[in-house]
């Protein structure tokens, strides 16, 4: 798939699983990606009074997590190119009354200032990303020097066996719960095989380190995701 079709596919998708993508996070994670989400902000250090973005907000999990964290004190935004999990995230937020400002936007090219963020965060997006390596340029422009990006990601656990357990998991049980969840199998099979040919944790922070970033590369459970800090020079 080329990047210009990329776009429209992963658009597509997300419109359509927007509905049931959180009952679909819990299940295929089995409970685990809340705590992943908690352990990432975690190490990125956010706190009271910083202004943090969040890119591919998707339904507002993280952004809702940074302003829990933000308690009160300071900004946060999240944008993401699809209508539909917007608007999922907004009901979230008003439910929740958190002041968190949402905007419909292009990861590869966000509509910020220079040098405007103290952090920067994405979740489980960048591999869905067209162009990878711009996608990660434009998140660390947008950072003010030595802000943090945090990148939370599903993982490759570096066990040979536990990683081929991981990967069946994904297409069978996995595309089993996406199908139970919205009668389609399509959109999860693509997101199985988005996390078998996406770069290696090396590969992503030889690719930070390019864009003028110190990477810290953590693995969490045992590797089966995968959080990346990186502090813009």
């Amino acid at each position: 798939m080329t990047p210009e079709e990329k776009r429209p596919f992963v658009q597509r998708l997300f419109t359509r699983i927007a509905p049931r993508y959180d009952w679909f996070n819990r299940l295929a994670s089995c409970g685990l990606d809340q705590g992943w989400r908690r352990r990432a902000l975690i190490r990125g250090e956010i706190q009271p009074g910083q202004r943090v973005l969040d890119v591919c907000a998707g339904t507002g999990d993280l952004a809702i997590l940074c302003a829990r964290r933000q308690r009160g004190q300071g900004t946060v935004i999240g944008v993401d190119m699809n209508r539909d999990m917007l608007m999922r995230a907004a009901q979230k937020q008003q439910a929740r009354r958190m002041g968190i400002a949402w905007f419909q936007g292009d990861a590869e090219a966000l509509p910020f200032a220079t040098d405007s963020f103290d952090r920067v965060v994405i979740g489980f997006s960048t591999r869905n990303l067209s162009d990878v390596t711009k996608g990660l340029r434009e998140m660390v422009r947008v950072l003010k020097p030595h802000g943090r990006l945090v990148i939370l990601e599903t993982g490759r656990p570096s066990n040979p066996v536990l990683r081929f357990g991981y990967q069946a998991f994904l297409f069978t049980v996995v595309r089993g719960i996406g199908f139970a969840l919205t009668g389609e199998c399509w959109p999860f099979t693509y997101l199985a095989r988005s996390v078998q040919q996406f770069l290696t944790p090396q590969q992503v922070v030889e690719r930070l380190q390019s864009i003028k970033t110190q990477v810290e590369y953590i693995p969490l459970s045992c590797g089966l995701a995968s959080l990346y800090v990186a502090t813009k020079s």
